[in-house]
């Protein structure tokens, strides 16, 4: 029972220290431009460019890259391997990525069609 604590605690701390970090340091930089992931998800979904999608695309990255961040951060501290942990942590990373962008596109795409 204490490891699992112990991992829910690392969770949650890099979840939260990524999500600060994400949210109000990166963000903030790069305001200006768009953000290559809204960007692929607009371009791969056909989505219509505007403001209000913009915003929320915004949000709900603020809050899904965090959790990819930190659910391979679990992975790899589990793992002996150092090179191991690495390979197996990028290799999670893009899965997620993929993964979790393709529902947040496709849930974006239902809800434009149901506007329109």
């Amino acid at each position: 029972m204490n490891y699992y604590l112990e991992m829910a605690l690392y969770f949650l701390g890099a979840y939260i220290l990524s999500f600060i970090v994400y949210a109000f340091i990166l963000n903030k930089k790069k305001h200006k431009k768009e953000l290559t992931e809204r960007m692929y998800i607009i371009e791969k979904f056909k989505l219509k460019k505007s403001k209000e999608l913009d915003k929320k695309l915004k949000w709900i990255l603020n809050f899904v890259n965090p959790l990819i961040i930190s659910v391979a951060f679990i992975i790899i501290i589990n793992i002996k391997s150092f090179m191991l942990g690495v390979m197996i942590g990028f290799v999670i990373m893009i899965f997620l990525i993929y993964a979790i962008y393709e529902i947040i596109g496709r849930i974006l795409k239902k809800g434009e069609d149901k506007n329109v």
